[in-house]
Parts: structure tokens; C-alpha cells; sequence
């Protein structure tokens, strides 16, 4: 692998580390607004959607995570 690749596989990897970064932050900011929530039935399905986004975001993170992973295990 010549530099110019490699160069931009390492720009890459501080790209998926930056996004992240900023979900995780997303993520906390998400949950801590539905712990916020309250208790009452009229928030249920605003509840619901939310528990949906904090699974997503926290699959997504796990998928970047591993990503990472793959990325800078690998020998180029």
C-alpha cells in the first residue's frame, strides 16, 4: 500500500473516531432527556420513540466501534 492510501485510511479512522465521539454525546444528551421524561401516559409514545433512537444510536456506536477495531488491527 502506497502512502497516499494509507494516509487516507488514517484521515478516515479520525473521521469514524470524530462521529463517534459525537453520537455517544447525542446518546447521553437523549437518554438523560428521557429520564426526564414524565411518567404520564401522554408521553408514552414520545417515550417509545426515544427508546427506539437511544438503541439505534447505541447500535451505531457499537458498529463504528467496531469498525475502529478492524481498521486499526489491520497492517497496512
Amino acid at each position: 500500500m502506497n502512502n497516499s492510501r494509507r494516509k487516507r485510511i488514517n484521515e478516515s479512522i479520525s473521521l469514524l473516531e470524530d462521529a463517534q465521539q459525537k453520537l455517544k454525546v447525542v446518546l447521553d444528551e437523549e437518554q438523560d432527556a428521557l429520564s426526564s421524561l414524565p411518567d404520564d401516559e401522554e408521553y408514552d409514545d414520545m417515550r417509545d420513540g426515544m427508546d427506539n433512537l437511544i438503541s439505534e444510536l447505541d447500535d451505531t456506536i457499537t458498529s463504528l466501534e467496531e469498525a475502529l477495531d478492524t481498521l486499526n488491527g489491520a497492517d497496512f
